[in-house]
């Protein structure tokens, strides 16, 4: 019978330790990508819509307010009133517009979430998986070859 020669299993305890550390840490970092997802999306729905459509109105309160001045301000022909009153209403409509296109983008983003984001999000999974799995099965090889290994090294065959 051939001879091995058994010497260094200590390499194989601090790879061991290394992957178990890796498998640890991983599974932190992928956890925290999928809440990460989840809150995200739970934003999207509810806290950046409900925001917007809060600045939306009061905007438009403003707005009824300033069209008010404006109207005022003409029946009381004061020009230069006027102008101010102008400059302040247009003001007002420019943050409206941006406000409606804010909202049209954050609609646009739930419609595509699924799409895009949660594709990405399968991977992560898989990936989740594979760790889970293949790596646990990979550590219980390694930690049973390395048991061997000693036992044939003190000649416990």
């Amino acid at each position: 019978m051939a001879e091995a020669n058994v010497s260094n299993i200590e390499a194989l305890e601090r790879f061991r330790s290394s992957l178990l550390l890796f498998l640890e840490r991983s599974g932190h970092v992928l956890d925290e990508i999928s809440d990460e997802v989840k809150r995200t999306r739970i934003w999207l729905q509810t806290e950046q819509k409900l925001k917007l459509q809060h600045q939306m109105k009061r905007q438009l309160r403003e707005l009824e307010m300033l069209e008010q001045e404006m109207f005022s301000a003409r029946l009381s022909d004061l020009q230069q009133k006027k102008t101010g009153q102008q400059m302040l209403l247009n003001k007002k409509r420019r943050e409206i517009r941006e406000l409606e296109t804010t909202l049209r983008a954050v609609a646009g983003w739930l419609r595509n979430y699924d799409s895009s984001v949660e594709t990405e999000a399968r991977k992560v999974e898989k990936l989740r998986q594979n760790i889970d799995i293949d790596m646990a099965k990979g550590l219980t090889y390694l930690t049973e070859s390395i048991r061997q290994l000693k036992a044939y090294a003190s000649g416990d065959s």
